[in-house]
């Protein structure tokens, strides 16, 4: 490979680079605006929106759901329960499964409507056949960046 092939190729994986880290930073900048509202921040979302997609879950399917230490999704948990966002469901002080309290859901259903609303816009200059390609090489990239860290 030619020396200009290759400094091309280095240039285009640290755009490629550059670029994720862009919609990281704006996408969280947007969410983290909208969150101040109820008192959230970005490390909440991504609990709110697991048990508001399964409706309950034990402490240790929640981390493992998320893929973060227990001790995150301790703090992320108790700061949720103490804002009333989350409540626990069950027997003792280690039986219990997780769930949404009724303003937890209203918070969780009006961040899903955010986050399409913001998708929406994003790709609205896509053709449906751009954004089944999106989806499809989106996910075959995490998958590659999962199996990398292996």
């Amino acid at each position: 490979m030619c020396y200009y092939h290759a400094m091309s190729l280095e240039f285009l994986e640290l755009e490629f680079i550059d670029s994720i880290t862009s919609i990281l930073k704006r996408t969280r900048a947007l969410e983290s605006k909208y969150l101040a509202q109820f008192s959230l921040t970005c490390f909440h979302t991504r609990y709110l929106t697991y048990l508001y997609l399964n409706k309950q879950m034990t402490m240790a399917a929640l981390t493992e759901a998320i893929g973060v230490d227990k001790a995150n999704t301790t703090r992320a948990v108790k700061d949720l329960i103490s804002k009333g966002y989350i409540e626990k469901v069950g027997e003792g002080e280690r039986r219990y499964m997780l769930k949404l309290s009724k303003t937890g859901e209203a918070v969780a259903r009006e961040l899903k409507k955010h986050i399409k609303e913001i998708v929406d816009k994003a790709l609205k200059d896509f053709s449906q056949e751009e954004v089944n390609n999106l989806q499809k090489l989106t996910h075959k990239f995490m998958i590659g960046v999962r199996d990398a860290g292996n």
